[in-house]
């Protein structure tokens, strides 16, 4: 009888685990942001060229993040926008695995085939600059600050 106050008690207590973690988020960790702005009339050697510098951007990012027992998920995300509106293009890679990143047809080839996705017509149709950014969050890195924190 008392065992099963005690766990009926429990469901009501909130999670110490669960709070950190939300509040790890909250404060920024494992969050990486990249921003690269586009102007002027472009053509498919910006779009090679921004390819390449997400794809680096992203591998430095990832050569970062923390791996604290094998703790190695990541999520990615990109949109596309005028300053001030809203996403005209966007995608997201799920959550992967770093050796995802780099495999034949993996996360950075996908992100390469986004990039040149973007019709060139009508991003120099838009008369404005454009802003890329991309998220980058890793799982390690809140698995770190929170669960192996005391390590």
């Amino acid at each position: 009888m008392i065992d099963a106050l005690r766990r009926s008690l429990r469901r009501w207590q909130p999670d110490p685990l669960r709070r950190r973690v939300e509040e790890s988020i909250r404060n920024g960790t494992g969050f990486s942001r990249g921003e690269w702005l586009l102007d002027g009339a472009l053509d498919e050697a910006d779009l090679d060229q921004l390819a390449a510098e997400m794809v680096a951007w992203c591998r430095e990012r990832i050569a970062s993040a923390r791996r604290p027992y094998g703790i190695d998920q990541l999520s990615l995300a990109v949109a596309c926008a005028e300053p001030g509106r809203q996403p005209f293009a966007s995608t997201t890679f799920g959550v992967f695995r770093p050796l995802e990143f780099y495999a034949d047809g993996g996360v950075a080839e996908r992100l390469r085939q986004f990039v040149s996705s973007l019709r060139i017509t009508d991003l120099n149709r838009r008369g404005a600059e454009v802003r890329v950014a991309a998220a980058l969050f890793s799982w390690g890195d809140v698995a770190r600050a929170t669960i192996f924190a005391d390590e």
